[in-house]
């Protein structure tokens, strides 16, 4: 490596050659790279992130500042051959972000970065100033714009300098390829608010960039703030970045903003984005991944969050069968195809209260029946992450364990998070409104009925079908904006396909058969009220709808004033 100019300093620490901003080369060396393996143990350094791809540090110095150090992991075959023929992401980082502030462009300014290469590349690491006090751009507007009249003003103004922003960069040549809210962070005031554009590794500045790939990047940005902005600011955005340039941008916003059509393109494109973009995330759970790992232990093929250890969750199961064994208030459930017990993980963060759920294969027919099927486990490990990905409240799934070749599996495992029986619905409904109520008793019956209709609205609106959405399936956690409705034992959960009138109605009519009449039938209009709030022929016709799911309830064991299993 060569520097790029006479402000550069190259050093060697170790195997790693190191190229550092001169005026901070001494303090790089002595307290960045001489202790580049020990960078957690500096007292007042913190790790922000770790996963697959890097580990990233935030590391105070002596001269009164800190630094963001990103340490990148290298290795295996396809890297070798692919850092071979391409800059390494420290390289490549180095050089976008010095190019990026020397065009203007506020971002996580480089000062020093490193690489071990012995024929193919090993090792690499880049050091950043750090952007004081900054946040990512969805969770900065969340906390200081969202509310009245006045931080809507504040709100328009972030989105406008941040499509200025992002105009800039692509006037001088960068596409971003990677241009989401995750990528920009944000720090000032709401009145003076600075958008920085980071993670710079895919970073390209061909001579001619295509308009395709600009247009890409914005449509990627406002996909990415769809929940924190609206449709008329997602286009006063697109309007700013077409204005800000001196001639037409030469995306296809310029045609639509002629056009007047700008909304009618871009929303239901976000719509499809948001779709491909969960389904992606949902498959993750199967597959290595940053969040997710797959190891064997104890016999089991097990699929569990990287945070937790395969021997931990091996050593579970073991402790489910000496549970279901012994009996007592920690077995659950105990049925021909399942079982459920309450113990304790240990990790390396703590104990952890948990659920082991256990799927009985009854025999050669059950291994039979999964070779046609998805496997009843398997399908709530990947609900319960779907369900999450999709921004729905439920049981954290932690471990999926398998024995048994491909989908014959003999015996399958869920460990999810314990939510407790004591906030079960309907046993909520029983304990606190099943007596004469004050006036506080009954405005917390009716947000607990507006939560749970607004649960069961989202899910249905969004192409999510519970099978089994009775009150025993479902939690109540108080939070401090309320009551939230949790959901459980989801291996019978389908995505992506909308509901039908007569699944919602069955839904609506495994709820009602579950709660308790202390539940009275005007509570229960009011229920439907708000579940129908957003359809109005299904408002217009409530009296069918109620003689169907009265219909449907007959088929059911309805709960009178004991709560069912």
């Amino acid at each position: 490596m060569s520097p790029a100019d006479g402000d550069l300093t190259e050093f060697q620490v170790g195997r790693l050659a190191w190229l550092a901003e001169s005026p901070t080369a001494d303090v790089v060396r002595r307290e960045i790279a001489e202790r580049l393996d020990q960078l957690e143990t500096i007292d007042g350094a913190s790790l922000i992130k770790r996963n697959m791809v890097r580990a990233v540090f935030r590391v105070p110095l002596t001269v009164s500042r800190r630094v963001i150090v990103k340490r990148y992991a290298v290795g295996g075959l396809v890297d070798w051959v692919k850092y071979n023929v391409k800059p390494s992401r420290a390289m490549a980082e180095w050089r976008v972000g010095r190019a990026l502030d020397a065009a203007g462009i506020p971002t996580a300014v480089p000062l020093a970065m490193a690489e071990e290469r012995r024929i193919v590349l090993h090792d690499a690491a880049l050091v950043t100033r750090e952007i004081v006090d900054a946040v990512h751009l969805n969770e900065y507007v969340e906390t200081h714009l969202q509310g009245d009249d006045a931080r809507d003003e504040l709100r328009a103004q972030l989105y406008d300098r941040l499509a200025r922003t992002i105009r800039r960069m692509h006037n001088a040549g960068f596409v971003h390829h990677d241009l989401h809210g995750g990528n920009v962070l944000v720090n000032g005031p709401p009145d003076d608010a600075v958008a920085h554009i980071i993670d710079l590794h895919s970073v390209t500045r061909p001579a001619t960039p295509r308009p395709g790939a600009l247009w890409f990047d914005l449509v990627k940005l406002l996909h990415s703030i769809r929940t924190c902005s609206s449709a008329s600011e997602r286009v006063a955005l697109c309007r700013v970045y077409e204005d800000e340039g001196q001639r037409p941008s030469g995306t296809p916003l310029t045609r639509l903003l002629q056009s007047g059509r700008v909304s009618e393109t871009l929303e239901p494109r976000l719509v499809r984005m948001e779709r491909k973009r969960v389904r992606s995330r949902t498959r993750r759970c199967l597959d290595r991944s940053s969040r997710f790992d797959v190891t064997r232990s104890g016999g089991y093929r097990v699929h569990h969050l990287r945070s937790v250890p395969a021997v931990a969750l091996a050593a579970l199961v073991q402790a489910h069968r000496a549970t279901m064994a012994a009996g007592g208030a920690a077995v659950l459930k105990d049925a021909r195809r399942s079982a459920l017990t309450r113990q304790t993980l240990t990790t390396p963060d703590g104990d952890r209260g948990v659920v082991v759920k256990e799927y009985r294969s009854n025999g050669v027919e059950g291994r039979l029946k999964n070779l046609v099927r998805r496997p009843r486990a398997v399908a709530a490990w990947i609900a319960g992450n779907g369900l999450l990905v999709r921004d729905f409240p439920t049981a954290e799934p932690i471990a999926l364990l398998l024995r048994g070749p491909g989908r014959l599996i003999g015996s399958a495992f869920v460990v999810m998070d314990d939510l407790g029986d004591a906030e079960r619905l309907d046993l909520v409904a029983l304990g606190r409104f099943a007596g004469a109520l004050d006036a506080d008793g009954v405005a917390h019956k009716h947000r607990l009925l507006a939560a749970t209709a607004r649960l069961f609205r989202r899910l249905h609106s969004r192409g999510v079908y519970h099978g089994d959405l009775k009150a025993v399936n479902l939690f109540v956690h108080e939070t401090d904006h309320g009551s939230e409705v949790v959901l459980a034992d989801v291996d019978r959960v389908e995505f992506d396909r909308e509901v039908s009138r007569r699944r919602r109605m069955k839904n609506l009519a495994q709820l009602s058969a579950s709660i308790p009449i202390c539940i009275s039938l005007v509570d229960r209009l009011r229920f439907f009220r708000d579940y129908a709030r957003h359809d109005p022929d299904a408002r217009a016709d409530w009296k069918t709808w109620f003689r169907n799911v009265i219909a449907l309830c007959e088929r059911k064991i309805v709960v009178r004033m004991d709560p069912i299993e």
